[in-house]
């Protein structure tokens, strides 16, 4: 008997021992699939916290553009929470407008999302110390139609704040008509996705505005006027240099920097030129007052080289190299003037007293010298005179329709003597068909004068050819070609570009015996030839070989049925016609 108890009592235990253990088990496996299905969860949330703050990163990279955050935020919801509507305001606009967006996924009622508006905007109005009015909203809403007849209002609702730099810019509000939908618990990963993309946004503001600060001062240093503006033509940069060119106030807007050049440059259109065409815009001088500037535009592109960020356009003021130009300009014209008076007194001197100075053969050759230096004094002085009326403008050429191979002929004959002393020959090769062209006669003489007289000052016996021919378009003439070539100590191709400037005479030139010159005359020669519309250029073998000098001669204007002659357009301002 005692052994039957026993061993029932021993099953009996058993048996809760088996109960006992499978309810524990069970426990076991219950509390390890919710905490598998929490860890399903916090995955879930983690994956959409780093997908939200990728997305972020990509969309906004540097704009540090914090309506961007918001409306990447706002737009990822649906994967997270329920709501009824989800809507957004946005603040800083440039307009001075408060952005709301409501964007409805159920069926509610107009006087819902008004509710939601007077909710954000009390928010707002909170954290700012600043009222937000109804009138400084533009609203928007989206998504499910509104249902006029149902009354239905928020139940549950939380506010999203996102800050950057300590600066509220933007509310971004999660609504429900049910209530209790929204707790600590599944609101928590929204708060940590604001506060990591607030901070990091945050982070690189502080950055950027340090390194502006620095890029300002410099800027500001610079000796010249800056402006940029972005592709909005909203002003980035106006240094401190610009504003007082201007007349400006500091931080000015672009329409006062217009206004100020208003008739002297249309900046827009050189703003959008260097836009379009991707390329520095000439440089133009420009008067603001008693300054003349010279203004350059150039596009600012972004990093990659892909886009334009911008426009910078530079203000050089000029004003005092302008003034040195003409101070230096003013006395040329005024030692030009006061020595060719004396010049030519004594060259008149000198022709009155050379008849009796046929008696003595040392006064003879005295008067010979005093002649050829006063002669060669007026010609540096009437150079000098040409290059200050050709630099201000005041070089007056006069064409008119002339036979240009009798100024050929005629040059080329008084140069002959010349040339025989050198033991040159000048051969004449002349269209006998050459047609009238239109030219300054006095003002071509003095450039077949330089030509020839170079030729002979820089050859040592040989020959110096003076062609010209026409040159025709579809069988018309459109201009004439004369060519005078020599044997004489030639150019080296690097040297050619030098030719044609100021005082430009080249080493070798000035090494040639007796060859003196002012490195003036193919300066002036230049002027009379691009004046009447023509081209001058030069080539050359290389030293030791010759060199051969061109220039184009416009063709005769065609007389029109009234007589006259009809217009021409001229390659420089620097003409007068008759």
């Amino acid at each position: 008997m005692d052994i039957t108890i026993s061993l029932a009592i021993v099953t009996i235990i058993g048996t809760l021992a088996g109960i006992a253990g499978y309810f524990l088990m069970r426990q076991k496996f219950i509390a390890e699939l919710e905490n598998g299905k929490i860890r399903e969860e916090q995955l879930a949330q983690k994956v959409y916290e780093i997908a939200v703050l990728k997305e972020i990163g990509d969309r906004i990279g540097y704009s540090l553009d914090g309506a961007k955050i918001v409306e990447i935020i706002s737009g990822s919801l649906g994967k997270l929470l329920p709501y009824s509507a989800v809507s957004h305001i946005i603040l800083g606009a440039k307009d001075g407008k408060v952005k709301f967006l409501c964007a409805v996924s159920e069926v509610v009622s107009p006087s819902f999302v008004q509710e939601v508006k007077a909710k954000m905007l009390a928010a707002v109005s909170e954290m700012n110390h600043d009222a937000v009015l109804d009138n400084q909203v533009d609203e928007s809403v989206s998504g499910a139609i509104l249902d006029d007849t149902m009354n239905v209002s928020v139940a549950s609702f939380f506010n999203l704040p996102i800050v950057i730099s300590g600066k509220l810019v933007g509310l971004i509000n999660i609504s429900s008509k049910n209530a209790n939908a929204y707790s600590e618990k599944n609101t928590e990963v929204l708060y940590r996705i604001a506060k990591q993309a607030s901070e990091a946004v945050s982070r690189l503001l502080d950055v950027l505005e340090n390194e502006k600060g620095r890029l300002v001062q410099a800027v500001d240093s610079l000796a010249d006027g800056v402006l940029m503006v972005d592709t909005t033509y909203q002003v980035a940069i106006a240094n401190k240099k610009l504003c007082g060119m201007l007349g400006v106030s500091q931080n000015p807007e672009i329409f006062d920097i217009v206004n100020v050049l208003s008739g002297q440059l249309d900046l827009r259109t050189k703003m959008e030129e260097a836009i379009a065409k991707g390329e520095a815009e000439s440089v133009q001088e420009i008067n603001v007052g008693d300054k003349v500037l010279q203004v350059y535009a150039s596009r600012v592109m972004d990093r990659q080289n892909v886009r334009p960020m911008g426009v910078v356009v530079l203000f050089h003021d000029i004003t005092d190299a302008k003034s040195l130009e003409r101070l230096r300009s003013d006395f040329t014209s005024m030692m030009v003037h006061e020595l060719r008076a004396p010049l030519t007194s004594i060259r008149s001197s000198v022709e009155l007293i050379k008849p009796e100075a046929e008696k003595s053969e040392t006064l003879k050759k005295y008067l010979s010298i005093i002649d050829s230096t006063s002669g060669t004094m007026l010609e540096l002085v009437g150079d000098l005179l040409d290059v200050a009326k050709l630099e201000s403008g005041k070089f007056d050429i006069v064409p008119a329709n002339d036979d240009l191979a009798a100024v050929i002929s005629e040059r080329v004959a008084s140069f002959e003597p010349q040339a025989t002393v050198k033991n040159l020959k000048i051969a004449l090769n002349v269209d006998p068909h050459l047609p009238q062209a239109y030219f300054d006669k006095v003002r071509t003489k003095q450039v077949i004068n330089n030509l020839l007289s170079n030729a002979i000052k820089y050859s040592e016996g040989g020959t110096i050819t003076v062609s010209a021919k026409a040159e025709a378009v579809n069988e018309v003439a459109v201009d004439i070609l004369v060519a005078v070539s020599d044997t004489g100590i030639g150019i080296d191709a690097e040297d050619i570009g030098k030719l044609f400037s100021r005082f430009g005479q080249l080493a070798a030139g000035r090494r040639a015996g007796a060859a003196k010159s002012s490195g003036l005359g193919l300066f002036v020669t230049r002027g009379i030839v691009e004046g009447q519309g023509g081209k001058i250029w030069a080539e050359s073998p290389g030293a030791g070989a010759g060199s051969i000098f061109y220039f184009t001669v416009p063709a005769a204007r065609a007389a029109t049925k009234h007589g006259s002659e009809e217009p021409i357009v001229f390659s420089t301002k620097k003409v007068a016609q008759a």
